[in-house]
């Protein structure tokens, strides 16, 4: 088990150029030899510093994936635009389903994804920490915007938080498999098909009749 030391820098935002450095070698290596071939060395030699410099920042390979862990689903959580109540909640929604198909385009939203599936039976704590600091947020906050969007009476959805893994499921469950394979991004061309249909479904099966949303 991992020391906790790389989490205490990560939560207080202290992560110096050498330890993003890191990170940024991590990222990479993880990715293209999945966490049980990666070693130390070879992440050191890709961050351009030294494997004592390494060892200063994360005590062990388990601290290094999860200080990227935490990194990776903050810095996404950072590009997604708070959702607004107040706003129509077609729109908002739309434009949420157009920011989280552009980050899983980009292949930024699902890399950790891809790394921590395979381990995350022999990982339990980690694979925690990728699921509180990503889906669990995510999932919260759109959970809060359908409670507020519903005590306005515009839509009427009983359980907010089955609300929320069923639009997040309806917009980007076809990404995560074909992340899960390795497979390119091939329906850029029909995206605005989905998304608009997805949101179509979801608001009519919450409509409350007559009411604008």
């Amino acid at each position: 088990m991992g020391t906790g030391s790389a989490t205490v820098a990560e939560d207080k935002g202290v992560l110096r150029p050498k330890a993003l450095k890191a990170l940024g070698a991590a990222r990479a290596v993880f990715l293209d030899c999945g966490y049980d071939a990666a070693s130390m060395d070879a992440i050191a030699r890709a961050a351009g510093i030294s494997k004592a410099t390494l060892y200063a920042h994360f005590a062990s390979k388990e601290d290094l994936f999860e200080a990227l862990i935490r990194h990776e689903c903050r810095d996404l959580k950072a590009k997604l635009t708070p959702l607004d109540a107040s706003r129509p909640a077609g729109e908002e929604l739309l434009r949420m389903a157009r920011e989280l198909r552009r980050l899983f385009a980009q292949d930024e939203g699902l890399t950790i994804y891809r790394i921590i599936v395979p381990v995350a039976h022999r990982f339990p704590r980690l694979a925690r920490i990728f699921y509180e600091e990503g889906p669990e947020t995510a999932i919260g906050q759109m959970a809060d915007f359908f409670r507020a969007v519903s005590s306005t009476g515009r839509l009427a959805i009983p359980d907010p938080d089955v609300a929320a893994h069923q639009f997040l499921a309806l917009v980007s469950d076809d990404l995560k498999l074909s992340c899960s394979l390795a497979l390119p991004y091939r329906w850029a061309w029909d995206d605005e098909a989905v998304m608009r249909s997805s949101v179509s479904m979801f608001l009519s099966f919450y409509a409350v009749d007559g009411t604008p949303v």
